[in-house]
């Protein structure tokens, strides 16, 4: 005959640890409601800003781009001084973003054109200290090297170029910026130096036809 069912006392069930800390956790909730209410709200809130910031910033980007076609379309077509007030305006309302550097780069580049050096030093500067590696890095170097050498600094000039051979660029415009300095070390009287730096272009097995036939000129030219 089978023995009755034996009943679990409610003293029984609270001596479970298992359930004694679901107890425990409820107790600790009811305790401090307040506290995870706030704190889940922060973290909705948190979310919610973190959303509208990178929705606001993506917009941003996108009203800049076209601000920056505009201005380019300006640019390309001579109209140096209407982009000039196009550039101006995209690095005043869009700061932070990757078309004002480049409107950085042009402003630099038209104040150059128009032979104003510490204007055109200050924005090309601006440009290259907030910047990715791009194709515009090569105007920008050699125009601020150009201005050194106007300024009469030509250690400074070779200092800029060298600024521009040890970032990773391809190899020919490397070289350019090696030539570029080659021409400032024979203006000095270096041409030990010079020579050095064409011998090791030269060794270059990969060195394109022109800049070969350029570094060649130049060892006859010494």
């Amino acid at each position: 005959m089978l023995k009755p069912q034996r009943k679990i006392t409610r003293k029984e069930i609270k001596r479970d640890p298992f359930l004694e800390t679901v107890d425990k956790l409820e107790y600790n909730f009811e305790q401090n409601k307040k506290t995870y209410m706030n704190i889940a709200l922060a973290i909705i809130v948190g979310v919610f800003i973190i959303n509208f910031l990178l929705n606001k910033q993506a917009q941003k980007e996108f009203d800049s781009n076209s601000a920056l076609g505009i201005a380019l379309v300006a640019y390309d077509n001579a109209d140096y001084e209407n982009a000039r007030f196009q550039f101006e305006t995209i690095v005043s309302d869009f700061s932070g973003t990757n078309s004002a550097n480049i409107a950085n780069y042009y402003l630099g580049k038209i104040a150059y054109n128009n032979s104003d050096f510490n204007k055109s030093e200050s924005f090309l500067n601006k440009y290259l200290n907030d910047n990715e590696i791009d194709i515009l890095i090569p105007g920008a170097i050699k125009m601020l090297s150009d201005i050194e050498l106007n300024n009469n600094k030509p250690k400074d000039a070779i200092s800029m170029l060298d600024r521009g051979i040890r970032l990773k660029l391809s190899t020919n415009i490397i070289s350019e910026f090696k030539l570029s300095k080659v021409l400032v070390l024979m203006s000095l009287g270096d041409d030990k130096s010079a020579q050095k730096i064409l011998s090791d272009i030269l060794s270059d097995k990969n060195l394109s036809a022109n800049i070969k036939g350029r570094c060649e000129e130049l060892v006859g030219m010494m």
